[in-house]
């Protein structure tokens, strides 16, 4: 080919990729290349330090988990500005120069957001934060553009979120009582309720936490009571039960903090996606996993319903025939320190799974758990997990099957809505 016919083409190439910007290529993604990023290892950075620093302050892992769906959607609107992703943000979606690192934006919105949230460990998050920054890969005008984008992301979901109750008494909303049916103090410790003031926090993605409320439980009187009260005094008692060793190891597998297990899982699916992808995926997941929480907490300080240890110790005086007491009566796994009805568990874990059946449009796909002590166990369908985790909690003794079968239908309204509604695509 000759020099002037491989000019021609040069020229042709240039006309044709302007004529494609003109006819709906953004300038921006034909002109301007963002520096490098890390994939999701900088969100989970950020998102784990918030554990660590809850854990130190010390607060409740609930008041945590608010704090930390606020920065995994302040990183997802930096990350979306820079990169000028096709998604509605959560706040906003600052301008961004050309070329501004995604993975500065990302750093600067949790940074902001945790010495908003954390105004006593600012020593250790400034500290944390170089360490971040200064691994960034991309050039000294790269990370300053990045820092601002990210600073404004994050300040914008803050104003957002003023006045969400998340910083409320613990114990707000909590009124001491007793009688058949109404949740006392359990052993071993017998302590207050665990955050009774979660069932007041503004979900993400709609404003009433009532919004989603199920039934109420079963009267005492009721067949179904009965048959529940049974089965859980049989399998769910911490010895001279008829719950199998397979048994006994699920309840185990399932006992850690839900919210923690599910988090780790959300993490774990976006480590193999691209930033902006992840940036979404980790926050519309905790997003779901936090608003399961509230919901369910809205459930369970309104029915105040009675965990089994309370129940069956004081069986033979709840007015049913059905339900022998035994006094003795101890469960296998201890009892968490909140009302019974409806079971957390299941509600955060069909939270999570009611978000990945929207986003990967299938009830059936493979899906690696880890478990208590680092156990992986292997499912492939939502289905499988949803009776397992509601299992588990039967057989470890701290709920009725009732209980597991309504969190579940709770958790998936939850966390479909809030799938279908938060961070959608422009033009959905």
């Amino acid at each position: 080919m000759t020099t002037k016919c491989r000019a021609s083409v040069r020229i042709v190439v240039c006309l044709f990729l302007i004529g494609a910007s003109l006819a709906g290529v953004p300038k921006a993604a034909a002109a301007c290349q963002p520096a490098d990023s890390t994939g999701s290892a900088v969100l989970d950075e950020w998102g784990n330090r918030f554990t660590s620093l809850g854990a130190s302050v010390p607060e409740t892992a609930f008041r945590t988990q608010i704090r930390t769906t606020i920065a995994q959607l302040a990183m997802f609107d930096a990350v979306n500005a820079v990169l000028d992703g096709p998604y509605q943000p959560f706040a906003s979606k600052p301008p961004s120069p050309c070329g501004a690192s995604p993975d500065a934006a990302a750093i600067r919105a949790a940074y902001i957001v945790a010495r908003n949230e954390f105004p006593t460990k600012t020593a250790t998050i400034d500290s944390a934060y170089s360490a971040s920054i200064a691994a960034v890969h991309a050039s000294p005008s790269a990370i300053a553009d990045g820092i601002v984008v990210g600073e404004a992301a994050a300040y914008a979901v803050l104003t957002v979120r003023i006045g969400d109750h998340r910083n409320d008494p613990e114990l707000e909303g909590y009124t001491p009582a007793s009688g058949p049916g109404v949740w006392l103090p359990t052993p071993p410790a017998f302590a207050n309720p665990q955050t009774p003031f979660l069932q007041f926090v503004t979900p993400f993605g709609y404003d009433d936490p009532a919004r989603f409320r199920p039934h109420p439980p079963p009267a005492l009187d009721k067949r179904k009571y009965a048959a529940d009260y049974n089965e859980s005094k049989d399998v769910g008692r911490a010895t001279d039960t008829s719950r199998t060793a397979e048994q006994s190891a699920t309840a185990l597998f399932w006992s850690p903090s839900a919210s923690a297990l599910w988090n780790a899982n959300i993490r774990s699916l976006a480590s193999s996606m691209d930033l902006l992808t992840a940036a979404r995926f980790e926050a519309i997941g905790i997003a779901a996993v936090m608003n399961s929480l509230i919901a369910c907490w809205d459930a369970k300080f309104t029915y105040m319903f009675w965990r089994p240890v309370t129940a069956i110790q004081a069986g033979d005086g709840d007015g049913n025939d059905k339900t022998d007491g035994d006094q003795t009566w101890t469960p296998f796994i201890t009892t968490p320190s909140h009302p019974e009805y409806p079971a957390a568990h299941t509600t955060v874990g069909a939270g999570a799974l009611g978000f990945y059946t929207v986003w990967f449009k299938t009830r059936r796909f493979p899906l690696a758990f880890t478990g208590n002590a680092g156990t992986v166990r292997h499912y492939t369908s939502v289905d499988e997990v949803e009776e397992e985790e509601g299992n588990a909690r039967v057989w470890g003794g701290m709920h009725w099957r009732n209980s597991t079968e309504v969190g579940a239908a709770l958790g998936r309204r939850v966390g479909r809505y809030t799938a279908r509604h938060l961070l959608r695509r422009l033009d959905d």
